[in-house]
């Protein structure tokens, strides 16, 4: 049992209903027409039937989330919300809320104000965007909701690597179909596709070194001849060790399978990856492309708007390329701005912040187009939808039009995380922004510049011979402290 709260508001309208709720032997304060207990499906019908009038598919639980997320982004500590939710698990709330954290909001908003304050501002304002998101409605010459949402298939089996001995083929192909449900929806083709292939790149290299029928007869010594061969063609770390993770991951499932396999290569350490070069822009950069960018937004060319809407939420919100193409209209959120990055890497969702920039040509992109929740938001004006190519060859003409050489996506991405760095947002806030599960990751993406330690080191220097504490040595003032000593009467035995 738990006590559930209501607003003024919503006490205000049971109040009503109770004045005329027919009088009856039921208990249940809510009946139907018929004067009968209002039941599960009962309300679920009324539900659909609003929803159908707003043009939105509503469920009692899609409002039980709802109300889970506005009282998370009103301030509502986590702990209490579990509570009037009759979680029994804080895990289980952090599903309601869907990532919601206003004080992760507040922090990108902040980082973001400073990066404004240090951009020049451009000769000419851009306008002031539309005051609402154009209403979904029927469209008019787009692709089909089942063109856009149509499930990709496995690869063809016929056709694949055929010349492989069939028991290693069958190992390859069912380790395909195992991981075929954690990958993406709309890139598990490609990634079937990739994973195949690489696959097929490295039996043949192990076949071509010594013959095998079997998975399992690989061992440790021919792990460590790929690895060397394919150091001196100069591939790199990550490349060598992603393929032999699917190796490794193959025998790991025969042995699970009581298969023979030699455990000697489940000893094989995976390559270190050399210290990457900073891929970000710098802030000059940086600045040069926002210029250039804004300088577009008055334009009426639609691929023009398509370009800049992309571009400015790869630079300020750091989607990857693939979570970009695949964004749904219902998961963004322009008023609000922010949007929901849906089976993110790792099968992850997470919450991702707009910038007034970002979110202004998103705007522009969208005025006098009608979109169904589920259409992809980025579409070319025959309604078809945007590809990875079309994304990264546009990205790159981008930047050669603005004067920076080898731009991509992902190049964007590595430079919002480090420009809201050195803006000042806390490095694990970022981890969360990007959808990081290590922050030593996050740290490879951002890098602290010159001007950021320096200006960190004289804050602390000035501190320092100010002869200032640290904060977390100073008292907590209380404002109802007790200022008198209370004399402690002393106990009657000594001893004690």
């Amino acid at each position: 049992e738990r006590i559930v709260l209501l607003t003024a508001d919503a006490y205000a309208v049971l109040e009503a209903w109770l004045r005329v709720r027919p009088t009856t032997d039921d208990q249940q304060v809510f009946l139907n027409r018929r004067g009968q207990p209002l039941t599960a499906n009962g309300l679920q019908w009324v539900l659909h039937q609003y929803g159908q009038q707003v043009d939105l598919d509503l469920t009692p639980h899609q409002l039980r989330h709802t109300f889970a997320r506005q009282l998370t982004e009103a301030g509502m500590p986590i702990t209490s919300l579990s509570k009037l939710l009759g979680h029994t698990q804080i895990t289980t709330t952090q599903i309601y809320t869907a990532g919601a954290d206003p004080a992760l909001a507040q922090a990108y908003q902040t980082a973001m104000s400073h990066l404004v304050e240090m951009t020049p501002p451009p000769s000419a304002p851009p306008p002031a965007p539309p005051p609402v998101v154009p209403t979904p409605s029927e469209p008019a010459a787009l692709a089909s909701p089942a063109e856009l949402a149509e499930t990709p298939s496995l690869p063809k089996w016929d056709t694949w690597a055929t010349h492989l001995p069939a028991a290693i083929r069958q190992a390859s192909w069912a380790y395909v179909q195992r991981h075929w449900p954690t990958w993406a929806a709309p890139r598990r083709a490609h990634r079937a596709q990739s994973v195949l292939n690489d696959l097929g790149h490295l039996w043949d290299w192990f076949l071509a070194r010594r013959p095998l029928t079997q998975p399992g007869e690989l061992n440790l010594k021919d792990l460590w001849a790929y690895q060397s061969d394919q150091q001196a063609q100069s591939y790199a770390a990550g490349t060598i060790n992603r393929r032999l993770d699917y190796v490794l991951g193959i025998l790991r499932e025969r042995a699970d399978h009581d298969e023979p396999v030699d455990n000697s290569v489940f000893r094989l350490r995976a390559l270190p990856r050399p210290v990457s070069l900073p891929r970000h822009l710098t802030e000059e950069e940086s600045q040069r492309l926002e210029a250039f960018l804004r300088a577009r937004l008055t334009c009426d060319e639609p691929k023009t708007r398509l370009e800049n809407a992309c571009l400015f939420v790869l630079l300020h919100s750091g989607l990857r390329k693939g979570e970009c193409v695949d964004l749904r209209f219902q998961d963004l959120d322009v008023v609000g701005k922010r949007l929901i990055v849906r089976q993110g890497k790792g099968q992850r969702d997470r919450l991702v912040y707009l910038s007034d920039l970002a979110r202004q040509a998103i705007h522009i992109y969208l005025q006098g187009t009608a979109r169904r929740p589920t259409d992809l938001v980025w579409l070319h004006p025959n309604g078809k939808p945007m590809s990875d190519s079309w994304l990264k060859d546009h990205v790159a003409a981008v930047g050669q039009a603005a004067g920076i050489e080898h731009l991509y996506p992902h190049r964007l991405r590595h430079t919002c995380a480090t420009r809201l760095l050195n803006a000042g947002m806390d490095i694990t806030r970022i981890q969360k922004l990007l959808g990081h599960e290590q922050i030593s990751t996050t740290m490879i993406y951002a890098r602290v510049q010159d001007a950021t330690v320096e200006a960190d080191y004289r804050q602390a220097l000035n501190r320092i011979e100010r002869q200032q504490m640290p904060l977390s040595s100073q008292p907590i003032t209380v404002a109802n402290w007790p200022t008198q000593v209370v004399k402690v009467q002393e106990p009657l035995d000594n001893s004690v």
